[in-house]
């Protein structure tokens, strides 16, 4: 019996790590009044009540981003109150953190805005995220800890709004081979992870045992930015960023539909249904049986889902589009389809 019991718990933990290893972990959309504090709604403060962090009326939109635009946004000083928020902790394979941002000024010397953190501590800054001035406009670098930042070497502009992607990714040969890396877009949002803007960076300090918090930093007022933050998210896989957004909690069945319009260029949409909860995959192919992209990959609740699917990387061509659903009580669905692009 103890042998039986032992198993269980065992075969329960693996399912529990599946499980959670593929999930969106937290979204942000700063769905409060405006004028209120963060710290009334979840978040934590860290130094200070002085400039509190704010939410504002309105805020940011960037296409194909499922969180954008619902809600207000917040904007971040250069100085005044830290604060943070809490997410459940990961510690292997890869966290993935998304956020919309628009930067009124910045200084030459830089600073960085936002930050993660593990669940034990409020300054141990495992990864943080910098601005600096360049030219009429900025640049974006990450640092590991308290190390000099690496900067991506586009310069971007002012009052623009850009679509920001931090990827902590654990390593398991030594205690300080954990990556970091940085992704800006300011365009259509790639179905399947890119090379990042600045990184892979390792660096020689220690690693963080989890990573459980993210921060928003107001910084020192001489090198600080002055910027709007907007629909943050929290994910372990690339196919929890690109667009799947839920359209209704109703299915009975199992279906993928035709994607529409078809042809199409470069977007097209596809939706899915399953009639409880399950892990999905799905992914594009060439003629030639060669993936091209996986714009789902992860676990949905019961219902019906739209897949913004955006080919601008492409040839013009026909493609295959597959998935496949394996449900908790052991269902398992699959079904493939064409579709075709002309550019």
């Amino acid at each position: 019996m103890r042998r039986l019991l032992l198993l269980f718990m065992v075969l329960l933990s693996l399912a529990i790590v599946e499980k959670t290893s593929s999930q969106i972990i937290l979204t942000e959309n700063f769905e409060y009044p405006a004028g209120d504090s963060l710290t009334a709604h979840g978040w934590t403060w860290i130094n200070s009540y002085v400039n509190r962090v704010l939410v504002a009326t309105g805020n940011l939109t960037y296409a194909g981003y499922v969180n954008s635009p619902v809600g207000e946004f917040v904007r971040l000083h250069n100085t005044g109150q830290d604060v943070y928020r809490q997410n459940d902790s990961i510690y292997n394979a890869n966290a993935y953190y998304s956020y919309l941002i628009r930067v009124d000024s910045v200084s030459a010397t830089g600073d960085y805005f936002s930050a993660l953190l593990p669940n034990s501590s409020t300054s141990n800054y495992t990864m943080r995220t910098f601005i600096k001035s360049a030219g009429a406009g900025f640049q974006i670098g990450i640092s590991k800890s308290t190390e000099a930042a690496t900067y991506a070497p586009t310069t971007y502009n002012l009052a623009t709004t850009y679509l920001v992607v931090v990827k902590y990714t654990f390593n398991t040969g030594t205690n300080q081979d954990d990556q970091l890396s940085l992704f800006v877009f300011s365009g259509a949002i790639p179905g399947s992870e890119p090379a990042p803007s600045a990184g892979p960076i390792t660096g020689a300090s220690t690693d963080s045992p989890n990573i459980s918090r993210f921060v928003l930093r107001q910084g020192t007022a001489a090198n600080a930015p002055v910027l709007d933050i907007d629909a943050i998210k929290v994910f372990r896989t690339w196919g929890n960023l690109v667009g799947v957004a839920p359209i209704s909690s109703v299915a009975e069945n199992f279906s993928l539909s035709q994607n529409y319009p078809n042809p199409f260029n470069p977007s097209t949409k596809i939706n899915f249904s399953i009639p409880e909860r399950g892990f999905v995959t799905m992914k594009i192919y060439d003629l030639l049986g060669k993936e091209v992209a996986a714009p789902v990959n992860g676990d949905y609740s019961r219902g019906t889902y739209a897949v913004d699917y955006n080919a601008a990387g492409l040839s013009s061509g026909i493609y295959i589009y597959s998935i496949e659903a394996k449900t908790e009580s052991g269902n398992i669905f699959k079904d493939t389809k064409k579709l075709t692009l002309i550019k």
